[in-house]
């Protein structure tokens, strides 16, 4: 007896559906907004730098939750998975580091303390300058000169790479 209600017409065609020039207008204002701004392709220098940012925060977790510094590469196997790209370059070569330095501080927030002090660098950086984490944990560019004038975390060593474990 009592029919089915209808709502008044609208935008949408007959079957229920928006017209297919004003969703294909849509799809292409979604694609052209998700092509630009930080998706962009990261820099050799960006990488670069989270590389060290990401030894600074290995660096940093180890002596938090051990009470003391790291000694060498292998403190840091547990903890890995937190920064593997710094691990990487640690494990490689590519970033060198200056083990049982002592953090002023171990908050999350770097560069809370005043520090010239280099706790790690990329290894082309005594030749030809680049990036240095500071053992505030934060990052400087540097000349090559610069580098080797700044000083050293005191009780600091280098430790080369331990060879990769066959299996």
């Amino acid at each position: 007896m009592w029919g089915t209600v209808r709502p008044a017409p609208t935008s949408l065609d007959r079957e229920g559906f928006m017209p297919k020039s004003f969703l294909s207008a849509c799809c292409l204002a979604l694609l052209v907004a998700g092509c630009s701004g930080p998706n962009q392709p990261r820099t050799v220098d960006r990488v670069d730098q989270d590389n060290l940012i990401e030894v600074g925060e290995l660096y940093r977790h180890y002596q938090f939750t051990k009470k003391k510094p790291p000694q060498q590469l292998s403190d840091f196997n547990t903890l890995r998975s937190m920064g593997a790209n710094g691990y990487e370059a640690l494990r490689t070569g590519s970033v060198v580091l200056r083990y049982n330095a002592t953090l002023p501080d171990t908050d999350e927030e770097t560069g809370q303390t005043d520090s010239n002090e280099v706790l790690a660098y990329e290894k082309q950086v005594p030749e030809n300058g680049g990036y240095v984490l500071l053992l505030n944990r934060s990052i400087k560019k540097m000349t090559a000169d610069e580098f080797k004038a700044a000083p050293r975390p005191a009780g600091s060593k280098e430790v080369s790479p331990e060879p990769a474990v066959k299996k």
